[in-house]
């Protein structure tokens, strides 16, 4: 009997985590009458909308929990699973200035990390341990074309468009439970399943597509920096990876609330519960609960980012990782972050 090990349980995880935060805003809209208030037409409203984002600023939670069978969990994993992982912060975003502001504070066995990312023009500043650092050269360098990563972003739109590839049918049997409130905005809110056949199938056709990798790396140093060793999955791979995903995913939903007046998506949650495949040694855990949520506001309105004060040169993190490379392998052992 093959072994289902935790951290590919864990994985499984993190992918309900990437579905859940991939939810977008956008320009304004026009109301709906009555009649057309289907479903389907709010959806594609708020996807339309989502296309011609500007800025934003919201926060977000993640939490895993876990069902473990006490027996049989390997001794080395019981202080990682034996509560709730949890994380959550704040985020705001613009294009024009650029400017990111991130913030993350990730509670795992019993220990809180604080990390931080900061963007502004063509600066970027990394924070870790209570310190910030400049980022790297080549962070700095791509920062500094804006052009170029509009001209690489509509490359890739343009792709999604060849290879049919639309986040919009990644959700299904999606229904309007009603109209809510969230803050003092008007709302639709909608629940749907995501789909992880569709999902996967259209992850495959980016994988299998040369001119992807052309367009994310098209010097080829990502590549290299990976190694020969490293491959991409096969169709087999992908294939054996969904029908595994189908069979983990149990009770997976998404709920979307859908401003009325703009069609922004003001709010997203998502709730799964994850099994180990029939016939698979789970290492005692018998199962993990996930939930996560996105909430927005500030769409399309300026956003403004204050360097950090006392950053160090990237040079200093990567000394510091020579030095103590302990403290950089393990997110556990992180101090304090102060992200003011």
């Amino acid at each position: 009997m093959r072994r289902l090990s935790i951290a590919f349980f864990v994985m499984a995880a993190l992918v309900f985590v990437v579905g859940a935060t991939g939810c977008g805003t956008g320009a304004q809209g026009a109301g709906l009458s009555p009649a057309d208030q289907s479903p389907q037409t709010i959806l594609a409203k708020a996807m339309e909308a989502s296309k011609s984002i500007t800025s934003a600023s919201g926060s977000y939670d993640i939490e895993i929990s876990f069902d473990t069978d006490g027996s049989k969990l390997p001794e080395e994993a019981k202080g990682l699973v034996g509560q709730p992982m949890k994380a959550s912060g704040t985020m705001a975003f613009g294009q024009n200035p650029q400017a990111v502001k991130l913030t993350l504070a990730a509670d795992m066995a019993g220990q809180t990390t604080n990390l931080g990312v900061k963007m502004s023009g063509n600066k970027a500043w990394l924070g870790y341990m209570d310190q910030w650092y400049e980022a790297p050269p080549e962070m700095q360098q791509t920062l500094a074309n804006p052009a170029g990563q509009e001209a690489k972003a509509t490359e890739i739109q343009q792709l999604l468009s060849e290879l049919a590839v639309d986040p919009a049918t990644w959700m299904k049997n999606v229904r309007l439970v009603g109209e809510e409130k969230v803050g003092d905005t008007d709302a639709y809110h909608l629940t749907a399943t995501p789909d992880l056949t569709k999902m996967i199938t259209d992850v495959q056709k980016l994988m299998q597509s040369d001119k992807l990798m052309k367009i994310v790396d098209p010097n080829g140093s990502a590549s290299a920096l990976m190694g020969s060793s490293v491959s991409l999955p096969t169709a087999a791979d992908l294939q054996g990876m969904q029908t595994q995903l189908e069979t983990m995913f149990k009770e997976f939903t998404a709920d979307l609330w859908i401003a009325k007046d703009t069609f922004y998506v003001v709010k997203f949650a998502a709730n799964a519960k994850i099994t180990p495949p029939a016939g698979e040694d789970a290492a005692g855990v018998n199962a993990i609960t996930l939930a996560a949520g996105v909430s927005l506001q500030d769409v399309n309105e300026p956003v403004s980012v204050e360097p950090p004060a006392s950053a160090k040169p990237w040079s200093a993190f990567e000394q510091a990782m020579k030095d103590n490379p302990g403290m950089f392998t393990s997110p556990l052992l992180g101090a304090g972050l102060s992200t003011q």
